[in-house]
Order: structure tokens, then sequence, then C-alpha cells
């Protein structure tokens, strides 16, 4: 365009060269042929770089308003020269006009705005020529320039708008072409494997940077390396290709999901197929990984869903559902054997974790040793329960194969730690269909029988029996009546036996014991229901009971005497003791200095660090700390190094047996002498006789407890309510 509008301009100053001064056919072209110059130079050098499209919309523009604003200075200096010739240079000056007009309108077809423009100006120029010269020739121009310029408008429509869809075709092509570049880009950097495949000859022909590493992790186990993954068949990777083959075949197939094992390697491989816009398929892709860790961890889980992690041995769940299997199989006799280890509560309390882990795997050990007979399931329940299930040939099986139990577990067991530890166990045995077809009664019945064990001393087994059953409901009902008393205080009471000082014969403390008056079955041992309260969690409430009470009694007593409340396992180390103390001492007014708390070396076993941390709480506060049952524990030198308790009372079996046993005085004579040399006043419990007080006093005792100064006795307040109550009996 710039060439033939700078080359028209000096034929046309050529021509007026002689007829019109020279600033309007010298100085004016070259103006022009300046700018057409410089934009000629801007153009060659765009030429070699790739636009933006931005840059290309900003050089179209440009391009219309320098060619619009050409045409006009063109238009006026054809304008300025058409006074100066004569009838043959006005005449070319038309014809000029046109041909650079029609030939620039070429060169801006694909810029229709501007080549409109173009024409309107070169029209209107000529329009006004003609106006100034009115000859038939160059109205006919004028009108030849206009029916040109018309039908080229037209032309330049078509051109542009073919121009427009090629334009827009590159742009959607080039569009298209980043969004598949970024797309595959995006696959290739996926944390997910992907490989697409030939539909037909099933070879790999693509395969992402996560499909590599992949196989790079695995090519020990394939015959192919990662490099050579492209143009390699997928059938490297079965068994049995043909299946696979037929399942990528038919697109009906897909998604297919599946797994394979190579080696110790697993793969999860998904395939999908890859479908056009229209829906038709064109390839199947597959996205896969190595799953080898996940599997393995599913195992694990579903091992330990149904096996004991530290026993190895079949859980609770697993228990259950051969139970059930067992009893729906019609005619089906079954054995149910629940054992409970004896003691291990103690063990593991006192030495660690570590040794009671160690010691169930033991206790497991024998257990399979012993029930390994046919279609015998041994199972850990939990803690230290194990059921056993097996084949119900006869009772006497089933009471012999708990003897062994009980036997095996009743051995010492040696671990790895240069220690021995004793325990046992206890079993309760129970039997389909004469104790139960339904599960969830024979366990029930099991445990019954396996409370008897343990009632009847530890270390042996019961079989269920209905009279068992008649016990434990009886058991169940006093633990209603207990929490219902205790809720309303009605047929609670507190009773209180004194401790006298041999050297002055005064009463220096009461015993506050707990007493139950039942509504029908009179007067309650102590020994019934205070191990009922303590298995159905209402030792705490009782406890509180006592304390409170012995210490508003305690409170009103004229001789100033110390009252002694026992305080349980159960309430020792729990952080609420010292409260419950504090809050009974506050609400009667009893000096701090007046209350002993009775602990026995047990209470202490349970968790000895917790339970001191409280002694020594109650201590800061003025109250005083007695020992109590000494002698029957586990480690009672232990418990004196640990703490220094206020008073030591001594277990009344020794006392009873001390005047035909000599061990047992030798043992009051021990302890009396271990109190005076740590300075801690002895008492001597149990003593009924003239003869027992004579021994204890002796062997150098200070304080004594027992019938031979008074029995258990209610306060004054409660006095004539227990006289009434003895009456009605």
């Amino acid at each position: 365009m710039y060439v033939i509008l700078v080359a028209n301009a000096w034929l046309l100053a050529a021509v007026f060269a002689r007829q019109a001064p020279d600033w309007l056919s010298l100085f004016c072209p070259a103006v022009g042929s300046v700018f057409c110059a410089v934009r000629m130079r801007s153009w060659l050098r765009a030429r070699n770089t790739d636009p933006t499209l931005d840059r290309i919309q900003a050089t179209l523009v440009n391009t219309g308003r320098f060619s619009a604003g050409l045409i006009v200075a063109q238009g006026g200096w054809a304008c300025a020269l058409y006074p100066y010739g004569d009838a043959a240079t006005r005449s070319f000056l038309f014809f000029y006009i046109a041909t650079t007009t029609l030939a620039v309108m070429y060169c801006l077809a694909h810029m229709r705005l501007a080549a409109i423009r173009l024409a309107i100006i070169a029209n209107v120029t000529l329009f006004i020529l003609c106006l100034v010269d009115e000859t038939a020739t160059h109205l006919a121009a004028v009108v030849s320039l206009l029916v040109d310029s018309i039908g080229g408008i037209g032309v330049l429509t078509s051109t542009y708008r073919d121009f427009s869809k090629t334009v827009n075709a590159r742009a959607e092509e080039k569009r298209r072409a980043k969004e598949q570049e970024l797309l595959l880009r995006m696959i290739d950097n996926m944390p997910v494997a992907v490989m697409t495949v030939e539909p037909k000859s099933y070879i790999i022909n693509y395969a992402n940077q996560m499909s590599k590493a992949l196989i790079r992790s695995i090519e020990h186990l394939l015959p192919i390396r990662a490099d050579d993954l492209i143009g390699t068949s997928i059938d490297v990777f079965h068994r049995s290709p043909a299946h696979q083959r037929g399942i990528l075949a038919d697109p009906n197939n897909l998604p297919h999901n599946a797994r394979i094992r190579l080696g110790n390697e697993v793969l999860d491989l998904k395939i999908s197929a890859i479908t056009a816009t229209d829906g038709h398929y064109m390839a199947p892709m597959l996205t896969w990984a190595l799953v080898t860790k996940e599997v393995e961890a599913e195992n694990r889980i579903r091992y330990l869903a149904h096996f004991d992690a530290l026993t190895e041995l079949p859980n609770r769940i697993t228990f259950r559902r051969e139970l059930e299997e067992r009893l729906a199989t019609p005619g089906n006799r079954v054995g149910l054997l629940y054992v409970d280890l004896d003691g291990f509560k103690l063990v593991n309390d006192t030495r660690g974790h570590q040794i009671g882990d160690a010691l169930l795997q033991q206790v497991a050990a024998r257990l399979k040793m012993v029930c390994n007979g046919p279609a015998v399931t041994l199972t850990r329940l939990g803690g230290d329960e194990f059921a056993v299930l097996l084949p119900h040939n006869s009772r006497q099986q089933a009471m012999v194969l708990a003897d062994l139990i009980v036997a095996a577990l009743g051995a010492p067991f040696d671990l790895d730690y240069d220690r021995t530890i004793q325990i046992g166990a206890s079993v309760g045995i129970a039997l389909a269909p004469e104790h139960g077809e339904e599960p969830d009664i024979l366990l029930s019945r099991a445990d019954m029988a396996l409370y008897a064990a343990k009632e009847a001393g530890r270390g042996t087994s019961r079989l269920f029996s209905p009279e068992l059953e008649k016990r434990v409901q009886e058991r169940v009902r006093l633990e209603e009546e207990l929490r219902s008393a205790l809720a309303s205080r009605d047929g609670l009471f507190v009773f209180y036996q004194p401790i006298v000082d041999l050297s002055s014969g005064r009463v220096t403390s009461r015993e506050a014991l707990a007493r139950w008056h039942h509504p029908q079955q009179g007067w309650i041992s102590p020994g019934r229901f205070v191990p009922v309260a303590e298995q159905c969690g209402l030792v705490d409430r009782l406890g509180e009971f006592i304390l409170n009470q012995a210490c508003r009694s305690a409170a009103q007593w004229v001789d100033e005497a110390h009252v002694a409340v026992n305080v349980s396992a159960m309430q020792l180390g729990k952080g609420t003791l010292v409260d419950s103390v504090s809050a009974a001492l506050a609400a009667s007014g009893l000096p701090a200095e007046r209350l002993e708390i009775e602990v026995t070396e047990t209470a202490l076993l349970s968790d000895e660090h917790r339970g001191i941390q409280d002694l020594l709480l109650l201590r800061d506060m003025g109250v005083r700390v007695s020992l109590d049952d000494f002698g029957t524990g586990y480690s009672s030198l232990a418990h004196l190094r640990t703490f220094a308790f206020d008073k030591i009372k001594i277990d009344g079996s020794f006392v009873r047996d001390a005047l035909e046993r000599p061990e047992c005085a030798a043992v009051v004579r021990a302890i009396a002498d271990l109190g005076k040399r740590l300075g801690v006043r002895i008492v001597a419990e149990g003593v009924e006789t003239e003869d027992q007080l004579a021994l204890v006093r002796a062997e150098g005792c200070r304080e004594v407890q027992g019938y031979i100064y008074g029995r258990p006795a209610p306060s004054d307040e409660d006095a004539a309510l227990v006289a009434e109550l003895d009456s009605r009996r």
C-alpha cells in the first residue's frame, strides 16, 4: 500500500512539475514519502515477530487511522494541484485519485472500516473537483469511481467475512492448542499415573511422569524399563492378556477396575473411556497407582477388627460371630468357658503395663497349649478376660478343660525381667442347650458361673446352675435396694466401736462402721453389702455418707475422742477424697486433728503414687492417717517407708490366733516392736477375751479395739431408732 501511494504521488508530481510550484510538486510528496517510509519500516520489522492479540489490534487501528489521514492529505494535495493543471493534467489527476483509491482499498481488504472511509474521502474529493470543473469526462470519472467503490466495498465485505472467519478459526485453534498443552502439562504433572493406549493395537502411546516414576520403582518385576514404556503393549502387565484385551475392546465394559499383583507389589488399575464431544469412543485411558502399603494397612485393619493385636487370639467380635454360628446350627451342642485372671489387675497396676502385656502374652500361650482340641476356639474378650468355645460332648469334658486352664494359669510365670509372677484364673462354665440357646443368655449364665467361682475363693471353676442365677438375681436386687437406701438415707446407720488406751483405760477414738437395716431382711452384714457397693460403683456415695455422719456425731462427743473412718481403694487416688473430707469437716465443725482416715495396704497398691498424694494433702490439713489390717498386704514395710503413718492397726486374724499359734504371736510382737522404733502407736484389732488382752498388752500394744471393750453401737441420736428396729425382730 505504501509503495502504491508513494509511486502514484511522484507520478502525479512529475505531471504537474512544470505547472505547479515546487512546494506543491516536490515538498508535499516528499513529506508523504517520508511518513510512508517510516510506516513501512515498522511494518517490515514486525513481520518476523509473533505479536500478541493486543499488539495486532493496536497495529490495525493505527494503520486505519494513518491511511485515512494520508488519503485526506493526498486529497487536499490533489485539490491544491488542480487549479494549476490543464485539461490533460486535470484528467490525469482524476485518474490518479480513482486508481489510487481502488488500489489502496484492496490493500485494506482486511480493514473494512478503513477501506470504507477511504472510498468516502476519495469520492468526496472527486465530487468537489467535479463541482469546480463540470465536464462530462470528469462527471463520468466521479460516477465510475462511485460505482467501483460500491462494488469494491461489497467485495471487500465478503473478503472481510472470510478473513474474519479465518482469523477466528486460527485464534480458536491456537486457544485449543494452548488448552491442550495446558491439559497435557497438568496430566503430565499429576500425582496420579496416567497412560493412554491405541484402541486397536493396545500399544501405550502416552505415559505421564508419575507413570514412568511408578514403573521405575517396580522395574525389577516387569520385562520393561520405564524409559521404554511408550510403544510397549499393555500385555506386559497381565498374566492373561486376552482377558484384558476383551475388556478394552468393548467400551461398554468401561469403566473397569482391577487389582494387579506383581510379586509383593499391588497395583490398582482403572480403565476409563476417552470420548469425543459427540460421545464417540476414541480410546481407553488407564489410571493406576501402587497401593501395596494401603493394601497392607487394609489387611492390618481387617486383622485387628477380628484379632487381638497383643495375643494374636481372635477378639470379641470373632467370638460373638462364632458363638452365634454354632448356636444357630440345629442340634449343635456348645460349651462356653469364661476365663478371668485372678490378681492380674494388681500386677498391671503395681508393676506397669509392660509387665502386664508380657504376662498376657504368656497367658495366651499357655491357653493355646491347653485349648488345642478339634473345633475348640480360644478368644481374648479384652483386658484379662478370655473365652473358650468347644463342642459340648459332655459336661465332664468342659469341667476337665476348665480345671486344666486353672492349673495351667496357676503355675508361676517367668518373665524376661528376672521376675516370677504368680496369678491364677477363675472359670465360669455354661452349656448349650441346657443353659440357654441364645447367645446373650448363654453369655450371661457363663458370667454368673464365673462370679460364683470368684466368690468361692478364686483359682477354681464353677458350672452354671439355677441356684447361681437365683443368687445373682438376689445380688442385683440387693444392689438396687442399696442404691435406693443411699438415695433416701433410709435404713443406713453409722455405728461406732471404741478404741481404748491400755495405760489410761480411756477411749481415745471410735471407728465408724456402716450398718444397713433392710425393711424385709433386717440387719444385713457389711460383708454382704460393702462388696456390692464396691462392685457397682456405690462405694463413693457410701463412704461419703459415713464420713459426713461420723464427723457430725464426733463433733457432739463430750469426751472429744477421735473418730476413725475407713477409706476404700476406690476412693483413694481419684482426686475427690480431700475435697470430701474438707467439706465434711466444714459442715460439722469437727477439728481436723480429731479425724482419722484408715487405709489398707491393698488400697494403696491400686495406685500408690496418687494414693500417697491424697494422704499427704490430708496430713497437711491436720487429719491423722492410720494403716489398717497391717500384715495382710503385699509390701507392708515399703508402705511404712513411703509414708509416716500416725497409727498402725494389727489385723485381728493375728490377735485371734496368737494364743494357739506362736508364729502369730511373733507377728504381733514384731509389729509392736516396729511401732516403738518408728514412734507410731500400735492398735491391736479383734481383742475379744481377757487372755488375748493380756497377750497384746505383754507384747507392747498401746491401744486395743474389740468386743472386750464394746461392740459397734449407734450414736446417741440413733440409739432409740436402732433399739426400736431391734425390738421388731
